[in-house]
């Protein structure tokens, strides 16, 4: 019962999300508020402790500051309305990530990845990977990555388990790389998200411009490494790889989705993303319905409203720590850059003279190591979005800093040990996540960071 409570209150919080898009009104603050604390409030208990933590700083900043009479009850509904805009993105995306998960197609598609000769494995799994990560987000990486342990034949003998440790890693990095370049240049991203709400005055398309050419140059990178550290030699009696035309009804359903949320967003004139999360669970019932349509067009619809039901809803609450990481992130980012004295910051930066350009390489570094230690780029990220385009006595562009802290993230979560994708791709196939991000990928972080500070220095 407690299951369907929780989902309750997050549907709650989600419908004042969906308000707020078109109005702003106190009854949907209202709602948003009373939605995410009933949320947080049964799901206390099976939360992450990073997430622990940010929930119990959102009650203690604002306390704070009232003993302090400092509180700006406006600011304090921006921050709610932005903490239940992430938890209405993470509850959209969960609906199209329960159609795909059903699909019979996604499981074809991925056999056909994993099943690539040598030759081109690497550059098949990379972008699989990231046409998965669209439709599945972290789930790709559970399936990919259980594909990848299944079809590595262990050997009989020394050697063979050596050629099979090393393709299983070079096969691990593929995906980790592709999937990992997500938020450089999907709309379907939080990371996405988060930036264009912490820099209002960039959209997708002008971060988009930028960030998905270095996304390519960033992947190519990968690739290079890939060739240069294992060089390649003839292998006899390969078994004939499935056509790569079998991805072809899953590439359509990539272009579909995207495709009917820009019409959606003309229609209605919001922005892209807020259109993709409005359509995303149309979008996923209307899949439900073509996957069941065997049966019928009546039964096919009544299957997929009763899996939704029984099934999607009662699960929502699984999604309790990454609720409470990206709310708690976006709410404290509301109420914690107006603390930042920018002014200050940025004559302190212009007396040791940086340009704008060092400037945003210097915070990317900073990201990357604060991820050694733990420090989530959800918050890190947050925090140097909202500041870097404020800081007095320098012009820093706002696309500038958005596409340097989307290539930031996508660079970070590559190697760093505490990161989802790290960990979740160690664990597919049983590895230790620093053995992975730290050991395996190492190298790639640091030519990536290398490639972004040195295009920062010359270009922003």
């Amino acid at each position: 019962m407690r299951p369907m409570w929780s989902s309750g209150f997050l549907l709650l919080a989600c419908f004042g999300a969906i308000g707020e898009i078109f109005t702003t009104a106190t009854a949907l603050r209202v709602a948003e508020a009373v939605g995410l604390v009933g949320f947080m409030m049964l799901e206390l208990r099976g939360m992450s402790k990073v997430a622990l933590i940010l929930a119990t700083l959102c009650v203690a900043l604002p306390l704070w500051e009232i003993s302090q009479g400092t509180l700006d009850p406006a600011l304090v509904g921006r921050a709610v309305d932005r903490a239940a805009f992430f938890a209405f993105f993470l509850t959209s995306l969960s609906f199209l990530q329960f159609a795909a998960a059903r699909s019979a197609l996604i499981l074809q598609s991925g056999a056909i990845l994993v099943q690539q000769p040598p030759g081109r494995r690497y550059v098949v799994l990379t972008f699989g990977a990231a046409v998965f990560g669209i439709l599945l987000n972290f789930s790709t990486l559970g399936l990919l990555g259980t594909m990848i342990a299944k079809g590595v034949d262990p050997g009989d003998t020394d050697e063979s388990r050596r050629i099979g440790a090393i393709r299983k890693r070079r096969m691990t990095l593929a995906m980790l790389r592709g999937f990992s370049s997500l938020p450089m240049w999907s709309p379907i991203t939080v990371t996405m998200a988060l930036i264009t709400a912490a820099i209002p005055s960039v959209s997708y398309p002008q971060i988009a411009l930028y960030s998905t050419p270095l996304a390519v140059v960033l992947l190519l990178l990968g690739w290079g490494i890939d060739r240069f550290s294992y060089p390649r030699r003839p292998l006899p009696n390969l078994p004939e790889a499935p056509s790569l035309w079998g991805l072809l009804p899953l590439m359509g359903i990539v272009v579909l989705v995207p495709s009917v949320a820009l019409a959606v967003s003309q229609v209605l004139g919001v922005s892209l993303i807020q259109a993709l999360l409005i359509c995303l669970p149309l979008v996923s019932l209307g899949w439900l319905m073509i996957q069941n349509w065997p049966a019928g067009a009546g039964r096919a619809t009544l299957t997929s409203l009763s899996d939704t039901w029984h099934h999607l809803l009662p699960g929502l609450p699984a999604m309790r720590s990454e609720i409470g990481l990206f709310a708690c992130s976006a709410f404290l980012g509301v109420l914690v850059l107006p603390l930042i004295d920018t002014d200050a910051l940025g004559q302190a930066i212009v007396a040791l003279g940086l340009s704008s350009g060092a400037v945003l390489a210097l915070s990317a570094c900073l990201a990357l190591v604060l991820s050694m230690i733990g420090v989530s780029p959800i918050i890190s990220v947050t925090i140097l979005a909202g500041t870097l385009p404020h800081l007095a006595g320098l012009e820093i562009s706002p696309t500038s800093v958005a596409v340097t802290m989307v290539a930031t993230w996508s660079i970070v979560v590559n190697v760093t040990p505490f990161s989802a994708s790290v960990r979740l791709s160690a664990r597919m196939i049983d590895q230790d996540p620093a053995e992975v991000g730290l050991r395996w990928n190492m190298l790639y972080g640091l030519v990536s960071i290398s490639v972004l500070c040195l295009c920062l220095l010359v270009f922003a």
